[in-house]
């Protein structure tokens, strides 16, 4: 394998599975830290804000600071704020996504018929007069931004539906994609983590569990990738893929140097 400066690593599924960390994942990070490798943690989750992630990895033991952690969430309001500060937005998702659009000071109303914009993300709250609200936006042309389009999440125990499931519903109904996908395998996540990085494209390596999002994410944004067999993707899953990582690894700990 080349020796990278810089690493964007994807967190469920490749460091931790719902709350149980993955063999060898803390001593792996701390090791490339210890030789001067830069580390940016990136994920698709959007349920937790920016700080929540920071802290979920401290309490694992890996001394991290907010700086290093882009979840969708955090992507999303600095997108949002970048592009349409203006604008009044409409959300269906948890508390995460809600508390990093508050804290990019964007303005959020409680009725889609105040709303610019529709937010998706994940909802573990989702229901019907969610999914009626959000279809009235859409049906009335309005930006549809959505965290990403993942269809499953690794949890501890189990695969659970992603934020696809959301958005899967609204478009069955309304015959409508999203305008806007900031999570991976979109360039907008990754331009965020590659600035954060601060290292070449030619000089990082994508770390990820899944094909279609982080695969596809760093080839999208043109650097290169490893798939790691400890989330959703099994190596007959890659072997039957037409996106090929320039590594597969049984885990992260095959990185430690």
């Amino acid at each position: 394998m080349k020796d990278y400066k810089g690493y964007i690593f994807d967190m469920d599924g490749v460091v931790y599975r719902g709350n149980t960390l993955i063999p060898g994942a803390v001593e792996t990070l701390k090791s490339l830290k210890r030789i001067g490798k830069r580390l940016v943690f990136v994920s698709n989750n959007s349920t937790r804000a920016r700080d929540d992630y920071a802290e979920r990895i401290r309490e694992m033991g890996l001394p991290i600071e907010m700086e290093e952690v882009i979840p969708a969430t955090y992507a999303t309001a600095r997108f949002l704020a970048d592009n349409y500060a203006e604008k009044r937005i409409f959300v269906v998702g948890a508390l995460g996504l809600i508390k990093e659009l508050l804290r990019a000071e964007l303005m959020l109303v409680d009725t889609p018929e105040k709303a610019d914009i529709l937010v998706t993300g994940s909802d573990p709250a989702i229901n019907y007069q969610k999914l009626s609200q959000a279809t009235l936006l859409l049906l009335n042309g309005k930006l549809w931004v959505t965290t990403n389009t993942d269809k499953l999440y690794p949890a501890e125990d189990r695969i659970i539906p992603g934020t696809g499931a959301v958005v899967g519903a609204l478009q069955y109904i309304t015959g409508r994609a999203p305008d806007v996908v900031i999570g991976k395998p979109s360039r907008h996540i990754m331009e965020q983590a590659l600035k954060a990085l601060g290292v070449g494209r030619e000089d990082c390596l994508m770390v990820g569990d899944i094909i279609e999002s982080d695969v596809l994410a760093g080839k999208n944004a043109g650097i290169d990738t490893a798939l790691v067999l400890t989330g959703v993707t099994s190596r007959e899953d890659v072997e039957k893929s037409e996106i090929k990582p320039d590594y597969v690894l049984n885990s992260i700990k095959e990185l430690e140097m």
